[in-house]
């Protein structure tokens, strides 16, 4: 096996292994957060009469959970709130995984395949790859799907595989120009005004014009993405590539990727 693949391997191992023992971090934190947080916080952490709002509150969740393990365990008496010391590093953690759950930030989701199996479809015969980045690899045309699963869920995750057309953005459908020399070019927008249009071609190579030298523009409702998934895919194969999607972009597979880099240096 080439080395990058094995690194790639490792880290969806790595990945999925954290991913289950967050899951169950999160499962054990539910409780700990009504015995422990729920009377100030409320039940769905959006505050109460005594404390503040911790799930939507922008401040706290950009905190990183070093940050949220810490203001737990050691309280903040500034402004009234406890240090919850006592209850261990382990349970802390078991707190902040849960919260982060009622933030929406890592959802706790069940994947519905083989996130494995789903890396060697992107990189293979789905050909996602030849569009679509994934933590340094693949293509240009399409939009980085490094974090993409990360607030998604699964039916919305395979939803977008199987129907690309039903919800697109502008640069996710297909613009076509003609140039007053008859060249034609076909790729996706990337700007444009009243005087100027760029567009991505495959190859990663960026276009601009001016409108003036152009004899055509068409922008077409087609997506960019093929529309054929759902018939060429089988529905195994569509669940590993849901799969690699969420797993790959939980916190659980960043860190495992700084583990993997850092050993290879």
């Amino acid at each position: 096996m080439k080395p990058v693949y094995l690194t790639a391997l490792l880290i969806t191992c790595l990945s999925l292994k954290a991913l289950h023992a967050q899951q169950k971090g999160a499962a054990s934190g539910q409780q700990l957060f009504a015995t422990n947080c729920s009377a100030c916080h409320g039940a769905d952490g959006r505050g109460g009469e005594r404390a503040p709002n911790i799930a939507t509150t922008r401040r706290v969740v950009a905190l990183t959970d070093n940050d949220l393990e810490s203001t737990v365990k050691n309280g903040l008496p500034s402004v009234g709130m406890p240090s919850f010391g006592f209850l261990g590093a382990e349970k802390i953690s078991n707190v902040v995984a849960y919260l982060r759950v009622l933030q929406g930030k890592n959802i706790v989701v069940s994947v519905p395949g083989d996130a494995a199996a789903g890396r060697t479809l992107f990189y293979g015969k789905a050909d996602c790859a030849k569009c679509h980045m994934m933590h340094g690899e693949g293509g240009f045309l399409a939009s980085d799907l490094s974090t993409y699963g990360s607030n998604v869920k699964p039916e919305q995750a395979r939803h977008a595989i199987v129907d690309p057309g039903s919800s697109l953005e502008p640069t996710a459908k297909a613009i076509e120009l003609e140039t007053r020399t008859g060249q034609h070019i076909s790729g996706s927008l990337r700007q444009e005004d009243n005087f100027n249009i760029a567009i991505q071609t495959p190859d990663g190579r960026f276009h601009l014009y001016k409108k003036a030298e152009l004899a055509r523009i068409l922008h077409t409702s087609t997506p960019i993405m093929p529309v054929d998934y759902g018939a060429k895919l089988t529905q195994k194969e569509l669940d590993d590539i849901v799969s690699y999607l969420i797993t790959t972009a939980s916190p659980s597979a960043q860190h495992a990727r700084r583990r993997s880099s850092d050993a290879d240096e």
